[in-house]
């Protein structure tokens, strides 16, 4: 187990909420995202790729990508609900309570793990969205197809991801 004094506890908190305030962001921005799709009518369609063309390859990866990305900012948001639990069940806890240090260091464990796990997502964003933006760039060039909204909105998700990693 981890032993760590109250500033430490503390600190691990203050990062949390901005952690939470800048994941919030990434969420409402993925939000709009899916939304648009939802709106347009668009669906999202697993292919079934053999001996086919550079373009149908690059289809497919721009679909295959993007359905990833979702999922990964689906998965960011859960862990960013958790940990909001966890720290308002460190606010609730007493700090007169002789058990308070031995309580909040219980928690900085498995909170310690979540962080861990989501700069792993948030780094795979990263290797993501540029192979999403080079998809998108190249079916708009080979394909005629309006992908700015599309562009713009990687843009953002990345933007906002790397916000949270100088956090």
């Amino acid at each position: 187990m981890l032993d760590l004094d109250m500033t430490s506890v503390i600190f691990l908190l203050v990062g949390a909420v901005g952690a939470s305030a800048v994941s919030y962001y990434v969420l409402r921005v993925a939000r709009e995202w899916l939304k648009r799709d939802l709106v347009t009518g668009n669906t999202i369609r697993r292919a079934v790729v053999s001996d086919s063309s550079l373009d149908a390859h690059i289809s497919t990866q721009w679909t295959d990508g993007r359905l990833r990305l979702d999922f990964l900012l689906a998965l960011i948001k859960k862990l960013e609900a958790a940990l909001e639990q966890e720290v308002e069940k460190l606010r609730r806890l007493g700090h007169a309570d002789p058990q308070y240090g031995h309580q909040a260091r219980q928690m900085v464990e498995p909170n310690l793990r979540r962080f861990t796990f989501d700069q792993h997502l948030r780094d795979e964003c990263h290797m993501l969205i540029p192979l999403l933006q080079f998809c998108a760039r190249d079916l708009a060039q080979s394909q005629n197809l309006d992908m700015t909204q599309e562009l713009n909105a990687l843009a953002e998700i990345h933007a906002a991801i790397k916000l949270a990693d100088r956090g």
